[in-house]
């Protein structure tokens, strides 16, 4: 035993000698240390992870990767440590939402449809050889523009196809370019001979700074034996809720007897405007007497401090709404603006995703609903927007090295009043072994069908027209077909799928 005390004292002072001379020896290389501000950040991630995150416990073994002495990367870090599990989703993330941010304004401004733009969303093809097989290069349709946009200045409308970025071939190194440059010139192409061709045309941008208004299109159709109202909404942003009851009782002043909502392109928003919008869309007697919308459930943190407040953590139907958030007031008042309509129609696609799930989900035990399109994005989980001065309490933390850090993060799990939520994959009301929710009637979103969002013959209003009762004179199979692509509308901005919670949270003390 003595001996090997021995032994074992002269190989550490070995290895001191050897450290220690630096002009002789290769030293091992230090690894980088946080800076006080990001270790500051690890700090806030973990204490986001640890309080309000809704798979706290699932995670709990992976919070040392976010250790302030080490971790230089909480941002990625908290990419890689989301819930995930091979059960649900089959493989891969539950959670593929939740991030950290050292922006939390920007976050902020692109959920209320606010920021430098050009005021278009598009999707996006990839031009194959004779044989089929992809050349690297890509083209970009307009799905739709914005009201008073450059792009809608510009004279762009949807079906509008682009092939160049700046006199080139638009790749996957510069297509990022049509969302985040300043100004931009852009090649036009045209559909020719079972190709995309050149138009010999470009038009230029110069990107503003300005909100994008989610209410696309609202009109009424005339069926004949029934009025159907129709409404395109991309997004669940606060500023629409003063909006939103002047559509409705627009439509209720028509005499509308059903409704159809697109959320084609609506990948969710703020959950007091869900409320807003389901509350003028379910059944009057049903908003009068504030039956419940939504139930929701927590971590066993959150839900323990809701208990000790005696919070109650439902969603109601109501007809007057308020909050405050970042310091302005948003108010609606839907008392004299729900049309009272007997059966309602939603517009969906894989783009559709958390508020709008959540209206369909929160509306379904109260009325007759029919779902037109594809399957739902499937995000079943509200999320919040938070910065450190929503966690911590000033007196005791000082966040100040951290205070345009934010987190969104996921919170909780929305139902119906019966506890069921048939986007999520592990209830018993879902249907098949993906998320979101099916639909009744296939449609496939076609921005080259000829037809602006908003005509009775666009190719998905068309097919929620023809289940409402419409009889259209000539069938599909009669009419021009135009070309059919694979493509896949473009993302930008805040993750899909956001849900952003507005109820003030408990503190950590």
């Amino acid at each position: 035993m003595k001996t090997s005390s021995i032994i074992i004292t002269a190989l550490v002072c070995a290895a001191v000698t050897l450290a220690s001379c630096g002009d002789r020896y290769s030293k091992v290389p230090e690894k980088p240390r946080p800076t006080p501000t990001i270790q500051k950040a690890d700090q806030f991630a973990i204490d986001m992870f640890s309080s309000y995150y809704l798979w706290s416990q699932e995670v709990s073994t992976s919070l040392g990767r976010l250790y302030p002495d080490t971790c230089c990367s909480p941002v990625q870090v908290v990419k890689e440590i989301r819930y995930k599990s091979n059960v649900v989703n089959k493989t891969g993330y539950v959670d593929r939402w939740t991030v950290l941010t050292d922006d939390l304004e920007g976050f902020t401004n692109s959920v209320q449809g606010l920021g430098v733009s050009y005021g278009y969303e598009l999707s996006g093809g990839a031009f194959v050889d004779a044989q089929g097989k992809r050349t690297g290069t890509y083209f970009l349709i307009v799905d739709y523009v914005c009201k008073d946009s450059p792009a809608e200045k510009a004279g762009l409308k949807r079906g509008d196809i682009f092939i160049s970025i700046n006199g080139k071939d638009i790749t996957a190194d510069n297509y990022n370019d049509v969302f985040n440059t300043a100004s931009i010139s852009l090649g036009l192409g045209r559909y020719e001979g079972g190709s995309i061709k050149s138009a010999g045309q470009t038009v230029s941008l110069t990107a503003v700074q300005m909100y994008e208004d989610p209410i696309l299109v609202n009109k009424v159709f005339d069926l004949g034996s029934k009025k159907v109202g129709y409404l395109m909404y991309n997004s669940f942003d606060l500023k629409s809720v003063e909006v939103l009851p002047d559509v409705f009782r627009d439509f209720k002043a028509q005499g509308i007897d059903e409704l159809i909502v697109d959320f084609r392109y609506n990948g969710g928003g703020y959950a007091f405007t869900e409320s807003v919008l389901a509350s003028l869309i379910a059944p009057l007697s049903v908003v009068s007497s504030k039956g419940v919308f939504q139930t929701e459930i927590y971590n066993s943190w959150l839900t323990q401090a809701w208990e000790r407040q005696e919070y109650d953590t439902n969603t109601y139907f109501g007809t007057d709404f308020s909050v405050n958030y970042n310091g302005k007031t948003y108010s609606a008042n839907v008392a004299d603006a729900n049309p009272e309509v007997s059966k309602v129609y939603f517009i969906t696609t894989g783009g559709s995703a958390s508020a709008s799930e959540g209206v369909i989900v929160g509306l379904g035990p109260y009325m007759d609903i029919t779902l037109v399109g594809e399957r739902t994005y499937g995000k079943y989980c509200a999320g919040y927007m938070l910065g450190p001065d929503d966690l911590y309490d000033s007196k005791k933390y000082d966040f100040t090295l951290i205070k345009d850090w934010g987190m969104y993060v996921m919170v909780s799990t929305f139902a119906d009043k019966n506890g069921h939520n048939r986007s999520n994959p592990a209830d018993p009301t879902h249907v098949g072994d993906i998320p979101g929710i099916a639909v009744d009637v296939q449609s496939h979103d076609d921005p080259l069908d000829g037809f602006q969002l908003g005509d009775e013959n666009e190719t998905m209003l068309r097919a929620a027209l023809t289940a409402a009762g419409k009889v259209y004179s000539r069938t599909r199979a009669q009419e021009p077909v135009a070309p059919r692509f694979e493509t896949k509308r473009l993302e930008h901005g805040m993750p899909t799928g956001t849900l952003i919670g507005t109820r003030e949270l408990p503190k950590l003390r």
